[in-house]
């Protein structure tokens, strides 16, 4: 098993139990998929919502590296500059 495979099933399996830990102090108990929702319809919204956030965090992308990229244009950067170009590329890996 490749080592990017090994990391996305434990990554998975750790969002799995943390949504399920969300679940139950939400609505008090496990998913019970016999409880009368429409899973099919809740999946549909959670996609949608999914899809919504995939293009916000490829808009957020797009600006910083834009903002980094007229950072770097100057031929002198000020040590503002540099501090800044290292925030930016942060954010953009998710260091806050």
């Amino acid at each position: 098993m490749s080592d990017h495979l090994q990391n996305s099933i434990v990554s998975f399996a750790e969002t799995a139990r943390s949504q399920e830990d969300k679940g139950i102090s939400k609505y008090g108990k496990k998913l019970d998929p016999l409880d009368g929702y429409d899973w099919l319809q809740m999946a549909k919204e959670e996609q949608v919502d999914g899809f919504q956030y995939l293009e916000a965090e490829a808009v957020k992308r797009k600006h910083i590296a834009t903002r980094i990229r007229a950072l770097i244009e100057h031929s002198t950067l000020a040590r503002w500059s540099k501090s800044e170009i290292n925030h930016l590329l942060d954010e953009l890996e998710g260091i806050q």
